[in-house]
């Protein structure tokens, strides 16, 4: 049977990514590999030399599973893919790689929102990285959703989504598409997109149905 690894920093989202993967791709087992300290550490040091080398081990304990493709499902510490990818054989994909590339379908003037501080670098990085690349011009503002995630790992998810969709109506009013930068905001984008007339876009489901195409060979990480 096929194998997909996906390395969580927490488990906020695993659940979601599992139950996600079994409709995208369906007959592929999942490998669910969580070490729960990652992020913490990453907001507290930054993704350091010590949350890298941390990183390059699950990767490499992912490869040595039989995984085909590794999906890093945490923005925060995307940045370790980059070395990650010289060290493992199979693909690995950042999960707000598909995300960056879509949000530049819509417009110039993205508005990034976060629910915590530590994914807005990163995500930015990312889509400015992406547009460099395809000659794209864009404009990027952030918004931080205050203890957003804290209200979501809590379990407060009907306040959670208030609060994200009163920040993605306000950036609405001046941007082309909304991108949120993790992919636990994906349970508000209903909510959200009802509320406004621009494209929201979150992770999980793209970074999916990329590694569908991969696992097809009608893509590349």
């Amino acid at each position: 049977m096929t194998r997909v690894a996906i390395i969580y920093t927490n488990f906020g989202i695993v659940e979601m990514l599992k139950g996600l993967a079994k409709e995208v791709l369906p007959g592929v087992e999942i490998v669910n590999i969580v070490d729960d300290s990652l992020l913490n550490d990453a907001r507290a040091a930054g993704v350091d030399g010590e949350v890298g080398a941390r990183m390059r081990r699950y990767f490499e304990a992912a490869e040595a599973t039989g995984a085909s493709v590794i999906l890093s499902s945490c923005s925060s510490v995307g940045a370790t893919v980059d070395a990650a990818r010289d060290r493992v054989a199979v693909p690995v994909l950042k999960i707000d790689e598909p995300l960056a590339e879509e949000a530049l379908r819509h417009g110039k003037r993205v508005a990034v929102i976060a629910t915590v501080e530590s994914t807005l670098k990163p995500t930015c990085d990312l889509i400015e990285n992406t547009a460099r690349e395809r000659g794209v011009e864009i404009e990027i503002d952030t918004f931080l959703v205050e203890g957003g995630l804290e209200l979501f790992v809590a379990g407060k998810v009907a306040e959670h989504n208030q609060r994200v969709v009163e920040t993605t109506a306000g950036a609405a009013q001046d941007h082309d598409v909304i991108v949120f930068a993790q992919g636990s905001m994906s349970v508000a984008v209903p909510q959200a997109q009802e509320e406004v007339d621009v494209p929201v876009l979150s992770s999980p489901l793209l970074a999916l149905q990329r590694i569908k195409a991969l696992l097809a060979g009608e893509a590349t990480a």
